[in-house]
């Protein structure tokens, strides 16, 4: 019985500690939050994209996206913007942007919608204005969303808690009147 109890106390230890282990370096990681933000992409930038916004508006604003990926349709495009200084990120382009536009939206093949089988054709397009950042505690991401008429359906941000315990946080949420939408503005403490 005395071995039983040992052995006991040494794996509820052992549990414990990597317990305490796993919430303490979730805790100091979260100090550490590095952001990768391309183009002008500041707080008051990010609102005054509004939905019903066009492409080239919201490039005039928030300057060349990371990314940008269309779905739907026949196929998918995906364009990544190859800038990794903030004096690449911060030209701004649309030539390019808007030839890859047209090319994504010419797509005109009828398809199965995801939403029923009804014939449609419905493109969604995203522009990534932010990266992943290896090691960090936190960092920000920042997505903006296009209807298939190439006009903003809605602007999303959230920081990500990599190493945590703790869930990942949405900082700013808008689209068209909606229950996703969020009363949270946590904008200037993240892209300021």
């Amino acid at each position: 019985m005395k071995r039983f109890l040992k052995g006991l106390a040494i794996v509820g230890s052992l549990v414990l500690g990597f317990v305490l282990f796993v919430v303490n370096t979730s805790v100091v990681l979260d100090f550490f939050f590095w952001r990768d933000v391309a183009g002008k992409v500041t707080a008051a930038r990010i609102r005054r994209v509004q939905p019903g916004m066009s492409m080239r508006q919201v490039v005039h604003i928030l300057g060349r996206p990371y990314t940008m990926l269309s779905e739907e349709g026949s196929e998918t495009y995906n364009l990544s913007m190859r800038s990794t200084n903030k004096q690449g990120a911060n030209e701004t382009d649309t030539l390019d942007i808007e030839a890859w536009m047209r090319q994504a939206t010419a797509d005109s093949a009828v398809h199965s919608s995801s939403v029923g089988s009804t014939p449609a054709h419905d493109r969604s397009t995203t522009f990534t204005y932010t990266r992943p950042v290896a090691w960090a505690g936190r960092y920000p991401m920042l997505w903006v969303h296009f209807d298939s008429s190439a006009h903003v359906s809605s602007v999303y941000a959230k920081v990500y808690r990599p190493y945590s315990v703790l869930d990942d946080e949405v900082i700013y949420s808008l689209s068209p009147p909606s229950e996703w939408n969020s009363n949270l503005d946590h904008l200037e403490s993240t892209f300021d």
